[in-house]
């Protein structure tokens, strides 16, 4: 590259604009590679490292800080010891749930819960900039193949936390079986996707608070039940729906009010994921009816790099809409007015800035 800049957008305080600025072009040496970004995905994780929540945890380490961890992107620079199989003008997506040390977990293949994790756009400076340096060439996923290099953007968190929380589920699930879908926001739209790809004969239910929500999921992948929590009483009407059996599996993408009202809904052998980050409440559970209809309560972190491989195989091969979900593509000069929709609960679906 000639260029020893490049342009960025960069978060210089907590809940201000972010600026257009120049960032210096770092070229890689041994096993980093310098991707041109083709998409930056915005998530509610962008949200609160901007309003300052996460701070205490050291997201962000420093500032100005630059956000987004969904990257994806086409290798423009290669250390001298990144391998051949990567070459100048691969299309890839980072991996972001990346890590400064190996150690139990990561060996195990349990990257997403590595102890030292280094994550792009939360910890260290991510993808709402024109070229991004990735430390090591084990977190780039092969996407070749794809036709819409932006569009893959949030699968790496977005489509990749879906899948890992429906795989959580799915050998609870039998045919007829209700699956509940709490949250129809962006990540609602992939979570329905891998629920009929993965237990294609069971009843969806998705439960929402905006009916443009459940409009909009609900053209990407048929949902069999509809149920705007605001406007009704989610109780009654989901025992009108699934009877005496109750649901077999709750997949949770809010995880803030809403765990007493739907593990009391879960019927036997039943499972209840946690994916959402959105709570720091304490919620209860009756520990008896825990026990008698022996249900599953668990959390679901993001995914492993090996997951991510199967998203993008997934893809790569037709069987995920991961178009759709995107329903606003942005410059880096709007890259603020994502952020805002978000919080304000004004965007459907994924945003991508595109810079």
């Amino acid at each position: 590259m000639e260029s020893e800049f490049h342009n960025a957008a960069y978060m210089k305080q907590f809940k201000a604009p972010l600026e257009l600025d120049k960032a210096k072009t770092q070229h890689p040496v041994r096993d980093q590679v310098l991707i041109r970004v083709a998409g930056a995905g915005i998530c509610h994780s962008d949200v609160h490292v901007w309003e300052g929540v996460w701070q205490r945890g050291g997201a962000p380490e420093k500032l100005p800080h630059i956000l987004s961890h969904e990257i994806s992107g086409t290798v423009v620079e290669k250390g001298e010891d990144v391998p051949e199989t990567i070459k100048i003008g691969s299309k890839v997506l980072v991996y972001a749930w990346q890590w400064k040390f190996d150690d139990h977990y990561t060996v195990r293949g349990l990257t997403n819960v590595a102890n030292t994790p280094s994550v792009p756009g939360i910890n260290i400076d991510g993808g709402f900039q024109e070229y991004f340096l990735v430390s090591h060439y084990k977190y780039l996923i092969d996407a070749n193949g794809i036709d819409d290099l932006p569009a893959i953007a949030p699968l790496s968190c977005g489509g990749l936390t879906t899948y890992r929380a429906v795989k959580k589920a799915a050998s609870y699930i039998e045919p007829d079986d209700f699956v509940a879908v709490v949250g129809l926001g962006g990540l609602g739209s992939y979570a329905v996707q891998y629920i009929r790809l993965i237990a294609p004969f069971a009843n969806i239910i998705g439960i929402d608070t905006r009916d443009e929500s459940i409009e909009f999921v609900s053209k990407i992948s048929r949902i069999d039940h509809s149920v705007n929590a605001k406007k009704t009483d989610v109780s009654s009407e989901i025992k009108k729906i699934t009877g005496r059996r109750g649901l077999k599996a709750v997949i949770d993408l809010v995880g803030k009010g809403t765990l007493t009202t739907y593990s009391d809904l879960m019927g036997k052998e039943s499972i209840y994921v946690i994916v959402g980050l959105m709570g720091t409440d304490r919620e209860q559970i009756t520990s008896l009816n825990t026990v008698l209809f022996e249900k599953t309560v668990t959390g679901s972190y993001v995914g492993t790099i090996g997951e991510q491989m199967e998203v993008i195989n997934l893809a790569r091969k037709g069987l995920i809409d991961y178009r759709s979900p995107v329903s606003r593509r942005l410059n880096l000069s709007e890259a603020s007015e994502g952020i805002l929709n978000l919080e304000n609960q004004k965007a459907l679906g994924r945003q991508v800035v595109i810079p």
